[in-house]
């Protein structure tokens, strides 16, 4: 039974348990202190699956979503009432299990109780409660003073849910006992009687990973730069190469890339620098800011006026901050503090470097001809009709970097470790999609322990005028796509709002090779035919920044690549940590029936930062992706870099960690 107990925004949690007759495996996110959603993968033990059973799939399964939503919180400090909560179990899919359920949980910690009682429909029926007592809860022993003695009266009507599994309609008693208790405070355990006849058992890893600030310190990041100080004019004792090797070694012993220095005069007649730096390293905005505010603060001459600093990423000068050297003088000598200091130095649109009679080049390193990049690869399924659970774990290898210091490109292999996606079929059994196969075959291209070209593209990105960029971009964008793309963002920095326009044309790629085919598959019924086919999409986007809430929309209105025209809503939420987490939902004029039904595409992303598993910072993500189905309506091809999340991630830091 539920209660009404939620955990900390930001907290995650994997689980299995084993009810018999069924066995589940749970998975649970808390997007805000009051929302809570989960998904359930449940099993039907010794029942096989009536179309697919003897195929290899095995005993039936079902998939179910769960949320619940927190009315009233112990954070609102109303005494003496309870939590409540509301709840929708199953809300989603076939809802063979759905329910509706009000509950309240009160806890009294003097007496180390806690109660719960509630009402549901549907599945749950009518009223239901349960008590929780820790009787070592003040003790200082691990694992003892988590131990809780558990009783709860279950209002399921097992008998009459037609959804139930044959073994399960029986009750001999609707009260279930058990004992719990949580190890190392991740580790939950439990075993409990169900329906008065069996036992029962279960297991849960819980993890903050919303609010974790790593799971090792970051020791090898430089500390801030403080010394040497030297404020030295330039001159005689301090000449202009001086200054330039100077910074140059700064920065780098930040883990900053300093790209261009260039004296220059201000309309005042006054000296300036414009620098332009390349981030590779911090990930947070205020990171960044910070080293470099403490480089400059140390080592500005002190007959320049003004320092502006211009940060690119990805070929991209995506902002700009401007540093008066008397500012930075008053910082280092504590006669200002660092929150007026930022006040003072507020975020710009980027200015473009001086031409040859506006300033003197003083320093030009040129970026990187080539990188070695690494990371991981997680491809599952599931439901294929032979098996529950199909997955690929491998690893990408590349080389990215810049040809002439302005073309951005990228080569990326992979090799695939293990993997049992060798009998996955390429189209849904029982519901083959009627419109072009643009994505429903997509496992074609991981059918394999070879090495194989994903990427192979180059890419140009350009500042327009202020808040104005584009991109153009060709070659092997993805394992099933390659072609040429084009973009236009509008972004400018006081903003929290963008909008834009993408389009490309693409060709679809052989399984296997590098080749091109202009022949696609499309069922009519259960016969597939293959007709000429160049996709083509194209999109106006608009972005939304809703800081307050740590909220990000973004709508994509066009055609997409099985010439179905329609929308593509996302709603991101970004944590303390960096992790975030995006729902999206597709509406296109596709008629792509399954079950009977419509299908919409919709689904849910997380994007993990590498760097809270290392010694160092770094900006890599780590991103899995979960469709509710794999289909064609709504697809679309990826077109190399895009240029909001560039930008965006360059110019703001996840929310701060609560005090």
């Amino acid at each position: 039974m539920p209660s009404a107990r939620m955990n900390n925004a930001g907290t995650t949690a994997l689980g299995f348990s084993y009810l018999p007759p069924y066995r589940n495996y749970a998975a649970t996110i808390q997007f805000f202190n009051r929302l809570e959603f989960g998904i359930n993968y449940r099993v039907f033990i010794n029942m096989p699956d009536p179309a697919f059973g003897e195929m290899g799939f095995g005993d039936f399964a079902d998939r179910g979503a769960n949320i619940k939503f927190k009315i009233l919180s112990k954070m609102d400090n109303i005494l003496y009432f309870p939590e409540i909560a509301i709840g929708l179990e199953d809300f989603y899919g076939s809802k063979r299990f759905y329910g509706l359920y009000i509950v309240a949980t009160k806890e009294w910690l003097d007496y180390n109780l806690e109660m719960t009682v509630g009402y549901g429909k549907k599945r749950i029926k009518g009223f239901f409660g349960g008590m929780s007592y820790t009787p070592f809860r003040q003790t200082t022993i691990p694992i003892l003073n988590q131990l809780s003695l558990l009783a709860e009266w279950d209002a399921i009507d097992y008998k009459h849910h037609q959804e139930e599994h044959p073994e399960g309609k029986t009750s001999t008693l609707p009260l279930n006992l058990g004992i719990s208790t949580t190890c190392f405070n991740y580790l939950q355990l439990n075993l409990h009687t169900i329906r008065g006849e069996r036992l029962a058992a279960s297991a849960s890893l819980h993890y903050p990973l919303g609010d974790s600030k790593g799971f090792l310190p970051k020791i090898h990041n430089p500390p801030l730069y403080t010394a040497p100080i030297n404020t030295q004019p330039i001159g005689c004792l301090r000449n202009e190469r001086e200054l330039s090797q100077e910074l140059a070694y700064a920065f780098l012993q930040q883990g900053i890339t300093l790209h261009r220095i260039y004296l220059t005069t201000g309309s005042d007649g006054k000296s300036m620098l414009w620098i332009k730096v390349i981030n590779t390293m911090y990930r947070k905005e205020r990171d960044l800011k910070q080293h470099i505010k403490h480089i400059l603060t140390s080592i500005a001459p002190s007959n320049i006026s003004t320092i502006t600093i211009v940060l690119e990423a990805s070929g991209i000068p995506t902002h700009e901050y401007r540093f008066r050297v008397a500012d930075l003088k008053q910082l280092r000598e504590g006669t200002i503090d660092h929150y007026l200091f930022q006040t003072l130095t507020p975020m710009h649109n980027a200015t473009k470097p001086p031409n040859m009679y506006e300033g003197t080049l003083l320093y030009h390193q040129a970026k990187k001809g080539w990188t070695l990049t690494f990371s991981p690869r997680l491809l599952t399924l599931f439901g294929s009709i032979t098996g529950k659970f199909k997955y690929s774990i491998g690893e990408t290898m590349g080389v990215e970097g810049y040809l002439f210091d302005q073309l951005y490109y990228n080569v990326r292999c992979s090799y695939t470790f293990k993997s049992n996606l060798s009998n996955v079929g390429d189209r849904d059994f029982l519901n083959p999609s009627q419109i072009l196969n643009v994505r429903s075959d997509a496992m074609r291209y991981f059918q394999t322990h070879d090495f194989s070209l994903e990427q192979a593209y180059i890419q140009h990105s350009f500042p327009i005028k202020r808040g104005w960029y584009g991109r153009v971009a060709m070659g092997y964008f993805e394992p099933a796509y390659g072609g040429i793309a084009a973009e236009l963002l509008y972004y400018p920095v006081p903003q929290n709002w963008a909008i834009g326009v993408t389009a490309a044309g693409v060709l679809k790629r052989h399984y296997h090779g590098i080749g091109f085919t202009t022949s696609i598959r499309k069922f009519k019924g259960h016969i597939p035919e293959y007709t000429h086919f160049i996709g083509y999409q194209y999109f106006l986007n608009l972005y939304y920044d809703l800081k307050k809430l740590n909220l990000n929309f973004k709508a994509s209105i066009g055609q997409f690549l099985a010439r179905d025209v329609g929308a593509r809503f996302e709603i991101g939420h970004t944590f303390p940590s960096g992790l975030q987490i995006n729902v999206w939902y597709t509406w296109t004029t596709a008629r792509d029936i399954v079950n009977g039904v419509r299908h919409h595409d919709k689904g849910i992303s997380l994007v993990i930062p590498l760097d809270l598993f290392g010694l160092k910072s770094n900006k890599s993500f780590f991103s899995y992706s979960l469709a509710v189905w794999l289909r064609d309506t709504g697809a679309c091809a990826t077109t190399g870099e895009s240029l909001y999340p560039i930008i965006h991630s360059e110019r703001t830091s996840p929310p701060r960690f609560e005090k």
